[in-house]
């Protein structure tokens, strides 16, 4: 019979303690995200996926744990709720069986405290660290992270400043991670489309319900530019797109807006920054939220109000010169500084507390060291 979270001897008599390894070495890592296999491809741009691609490439044994998708095929019904115990108990397992030096999750709020510190008893030298790219100012949303903060290693947050300094502890340093891109799979240069291939001159990707603001500002903008083409794909009753196709829209299209849900929270974008500029479209993004210290003026373009964005798109639409000029270094920004390998090799130094994590152009938002 499995062992359960609350079992309380190491089976076969095997000691499994032994020195932490260094982060610049070799690893075993299982990663523990939601890899999104039941979507068949539709989601390959995820950051599950581009952080995985970065573990791998650094030359670590990376084993994948997605943890959604195994809750649905332990559930009786298919369902991720009823899952949710068997999966934790087959992290356990997976665990015991692949010996990792490093378990690194990703948005796992299936997986409770009490397995990871299960874990931990098994593997008393572990280190764990988790990542998040969802924003902190949902209270509710994000009390699972407080109550596993005890039981970590490091924090890995898409948002910076006060919200995310309240949540470092003695133990668990709590640091920004940019969003991540892949040359794999931001694998298009759309600074490069011929002029004549152009199927939109701006783009939205995204969703407005329950956003009126955002449904709002897509009107407007629409209203007051009809003679540039829009592409709007998941708002304004208008259905979304996803996978190859979506890559396709991009790719020949000229500027995309990068539209949060909040402009005042410190660093906090939208993922889709990422997946704009590492396809090398260029991006227009509302200040607010202190992008400019990742991101200059000249690789994407700031906007305040929608008068001043109704301007720049117009401008830079017919600007060709200047909007592949701008497009092309935010592209290259992106591909050197914010790869998913740049951000695993950061969450495995930091969590291991090897001082290469200090090398980041965005170390200075690390909380708690």
């Amino acid at each position: 019979m499995k062992d359960s979270p609350s079992a309380g001897t190491v089976p076969c008599g095997i000691d499994h303690r032994r020195p932490a390894p260094e982060a610049a070495g070799r690893m075993r890592i299982v990663h523990a995200a939601n890899l999104q296999f039941d979507k068949d491809g539709a989601h390959l741009w995820n950051q599950d996926q581009k952080i995985h691609h970065g573990l791998v490439r650094l030359g670590h044994f990376v084993y994948p744990f997605s943890i959604n998708d195994r809750a649905r095929m332990l559930s009786p019904f298919g369902g991720k709720s009823l899952g949710k115990k068997p999966a934790n108990r087959a992290l356990i397992d997976t665990c015991r069986n692949v010996h990792p030096d490093l378990l690194v999750l990703g948005h796992a709020q299936y997986i409770t405290a009490e397995t990871l510190t299960e874990i931990r008893r098994i593997l008393p030298d572990i280190r764990i660290g988790l990542w998040y790219v969802d924003p902190l100012w949902d209270e509710k949303a994000t009390e699972h992270l407080r109550e596993r903060l005890h039981v970590l290693d490091a924090l890995f947050c898409s948002t910076g400043g006060a919200l995310l300094e309240e949540l470092a502890r003695p133990n668990c340093p709590a640091a920004f991670i940019p969003t991540a891109v892949d040359l794999g799979i931001e694998c298009h240069r759309a600074f490069e489309t011929p002029e004549a291939d152009y199927q939109h001159d701006f783009l939205f990707f995204g969703r407005d319900k329950g956003e009126p603001a955002r449904r709002a500002l897509l009107q407007e903008l629409e209203h007051r530019l009809p003679d540039l083409k829009s592409g709007i794909y998941g708002c304004l009753d208008r259905p979304g797109i996803f996978g190859w196709e979506k890559e396709q829209i991009i790719r020949r299209s000229k500027l995309a807006l990068n539209l949060s849900r909040r402009a005042d929270v410190s660093l906090y974008s939208s993922s889709r920054i990422g997946e704009l500029m590492g396809n090398g479209i260029l991006t227009l993004t509302p200040r607010g939220a202190g992008l400019e210290e990742l991101y200059g003026e000249d690789e994407i373009v700031y906007f305040e109000g929608t008068d001043e964005l109704v301007d720049k798109i117009r401008h830079y639409a017919t600007h060709p010169a200047e909007r592949v000029a701008i497009a092309r270094k935010g592209w290259e920004r992106n591909h050197r500084d914010y790869s998913g390998t740049a951000v695993a090799n950061f969450i495995t130094a930091l969590t291991t507390r090897d001082n290469a994590w200090k090398q980041v152009p965005w170390a200075r938002h690390v909380y708690g060291l």
